[in-house]
């Protein structure tokens, strides 16, 4: 249990403050510019989303073999493993970065964004794009550090890199007047420092290590679990920035930006508490030690649990002083104290889930992580909004969240029964 800790609390930490760059930005961004400025990043966030999805992805992907790799003894297949994670990144991201720049316009008006908030969002998700180096290699490189041990590192990463974005942020914003542009920046120079951070330990430790075939299809198969994992929440973004649009402008959007941003913290939690023991997870599922897993798993879900329902109280009696800080006008105001009810009763359900799915892929399931990643976006959210929208515009936007969350954590403590009387069946058959 003192593994568990160790690998718990700074991953946590690291994870958390990870899912702020974009909660400092709003800060900033809304008392600068208000209910318009919020509105223009959620559009451009699900771009931003896909680039660090893809680097979270492939990072974790590398982990779990890292992870595997050590538990086996092959140090030296485990250290190409890592440079891979490191050259695959990097080309993605500078292909990537080139190629969306130049459709993010078009992308944006898809998205539903128009007029001054498609302006808006275009100059701050360039910013972005020019970045993306930067943005998937700071991101990316931390699932490594954990699966190394290093998971105080990655927390001083995490902790650097949020410090030197808030700092930035206020000396762009404002004395400098960069607007959304230098929130752009910000974020990117930010990920910049939380690359240094991470790459170092790296330097020497990659000495002398070549790049193989075999270790980029290992990577690439691993990662499209996680990847639908981090991105497909940005498919609900996407649908639901278009419907509090339609029914309700930039100001129906601009609360509904307030209340991503209480969901990173709230999924960044559960994420980080079942991230922090991926590598044991790993370990423990390549030596077929089955029940240490299931035990250390329902201490992730009553931590998580706990860690949310907290954060859920503090996120209700602190729900004015947010709108403050966020800048909220009168009518954005209106809609986010009718929608925070049903959020915050659907977070508790999040810190489940995200659990669930964390474990799934941490033990190579990727199956089963898939069916609760997919149901949300594809089946679940659609069908839900579909319903309760047509009889009650906005206000089934709202209440839809919390009805879906209730859904996906049905569906994910089916697929656990069915996953741990497999596992009972294996672990009689090796005794």
């Amino acid at each position: 249990m003192k593994s568990f800790y160790k690998y718990l609390i700074p991953s946590v930490i690291a994870t958390v403050f990870l899912s702020t760059y974009a909660i400092i930005d709003g800060m900033f961004i809304g008392q600068k510019i208000g209910d318009i400025g919020l509105s223009a990043i959620n559009f451009a966030w699900p771009i931003t989303s896909f680039l660090q999805s893809i680097g979270i992805a492939l990072g974790l992907s590398g982990g779990i073999y890292i992870s595997s790799l050590n538990g086996k003894d092959k140090i030296e297949e485990a250290n190409r493993m890592k440079l891979t994670v490191i050259i695959i990144i990097s080309i993605i991201s500078i292909i990537m970065g080139i190629t969306i720049y130049f459709f993010s316009r078009p992308l944006l008006s898809l998205f539903g964004a128009k007029g001054t908030t498609l302006d808006l969002g275009h100059r701050y998700i360039k910013i972005i794009l020019i970045g993306s180096l930067f943005q998937m290699l700071g991101i990316g490189l931390t699932p490594l550090l954990k699966n190394s041990g290093k998971v105080k590192i990655a927390a001083a990463a995490g902790f650097t890199s949020i410090g030197i974005n808030l700092i930035l942020d206020y000396i762009f914003m404002y004395p400098m007047n960069l607007g959304l542009e230098g929130a752009a920046l910000a974020s990117v120079l930010a990920q910049f420092s939380s690359f240094i951070v991470c790459i170092i330990p790296y330097i020497k430790e990659l000495k002398g290590v070549y790049f193989t075939k075999e270790s980029m299809k290992k990577l690439f198969t691993g990662a499209i679990a996680p990847f639908v994992l981090n991105f497909s929440y940005s498919f609900i973004i996407i649908l639901t920035n278009a419907l509090c649009m339609n029914y309700g402008g930039d100001e129906a959007v601009a609360a509904y930006t307030l209340l991503s941003y209480l969901l990173y913290i709230i999924g960044a939690i559960g994420t980080g508490v079942a991230d922090s023991i991926q590598p044991l997870f790993s370990y423990n599922h390549a030596q077929a030690n089955y029940k240490d897993n299931y035990r250390m798993l329902r201490k992730c879900l009553l931590i998580s649990f706990i860690l949310c329902l907290l954060a859920s109280l503090l996120f209700f009696f602190l729900r004015n002083p947010l709108e403050k800080l966020y800048n909220l006008s009168s009518l954005a105001c209106e809609y986010y104290e009718k929608a925070i009810i049903y959020y915050l009763i659907g977070f508790i359900f999040v810190s489940l889930i995200k659990v669930i799915c964390s474990y799934f892929y941490s033990i190579n399931d990727k199956m089963r992580a898939n069916i609760i990643t997919l149901s949300e976006p594809i089946i679940l959210t659609p069908l839900v909004y579909l319903i309760l929208c047509l009889i009650l515009n906005i206000n089934g936007v709202w209440i839809s969240f919390t009805i879906i969350q209730v859904l996906l954590l049905l569906i994910g403590i089916f697929l656990l029964y069915r996953r741990n009387k497999y596992d009972s069946i294996m672990q009689n058959d090796l005794i």
